[in-house]
């Protein structure tokens, strides 16, 4: 469960975020424009290696989620062992990872949110408007801009230590932060997604995790600390 001092630091990045990108909307755009070309367009994604970063996500996320389930689902046959030993555990990240990258992400704001894509807005040679960060709008049906989506999948490493000890949380949280950050990059310079679209992605997986740890903590399902896995303490 996070602690008041994680709580606290990323409510204050969120807020500052939220300020930042609402009085300097124009952020997104700068920040774009240096990977644009009015002649050539989004030049660094015909690159190799940012294919193989986008697709690696978009195969690795999806392999990593049926994994869980399965390994989910495996613990209830399996009555002994290791995967009975963590089969709260199991079900807590696939909790997450359907609430987080899931629900919140894909069903939520990038079905209802309305925000074009870098590449499909006016500036970078599309027929749509920009629309700031946080400002909700029409110029997209669905899978639309905000949140990024592979930003998510990466993100979503935090699950993994959420109910560890402080130490081993901490560490995942910070590689989670760390992959999401070099995988939403990859979507920027691919005109894929704004700079914005990556930072809130982040708390759209910290929430997940939050309301999965919640829920299965007030339906007594959630791991009580002498029941953590040894390795994850």
């Amino acid at each position: 469960m996070p602690g008041r001092i994680e709580a606290a630091i990323l409510a204050l990045v969120f807020a500052l975020a939220a300020v930042v990108f609402t009085l300097w909307p124009q952020l997104d755009l700068q920040i774009t424009a240096l990977f644009y070309s009015a002649h050539e367009g989004f030049t660094l994604d015909r690159l190799p290696i940012v294919k193989a970063v986008y697709w690696g996500v978009w195969g690795g996320s999806r392999l990593a989620v049926i994994t869980v389930i399965l390994l989910w689902l495996a613990s209830f046959v399996f009555r002994r062992g290791w995967l009975a030993s963590r089969r709260r555990w199991f079900g807590f990240l696939a909790l997450a990872f359907a609430l987080g990258p899931g629900l919140i992400a894909d069903a939520g704001l990038k079905n209802h949110w309305g925000r074009a894509r870098p590449h499909q807005i006016e500036n970078f040679g599309g027929a749509r408007h920009f629309t700031p960060a946080l400002v909700p709008a029409a110029e997209c049906d669905r899978n639309c801009s905000f949140v990024s989506g592979h930003a998510t999948g990466a993100f979503a490493l935090m699950a993994f230590g959420w109910l560890a000890a402080p130490r081993r949380r901490a560490q995942w949280l910070g590689v989670a932060a760390l992959s999401g950050t070099l995988v939403g990059f990859v979507r920027v310079i691919q005109g894929g997604h704004f700079a914005s679209d990556v930072v809130f992605a982040f708390y759209a997986v910290w929430l997940g995790c939050g309301l999965a740890a919640t829920l299965l903590a007030r339906l007594g399902w959630l791991p009580a600390g002498e029941q953590i896995p040894a390795s994850l303490r």
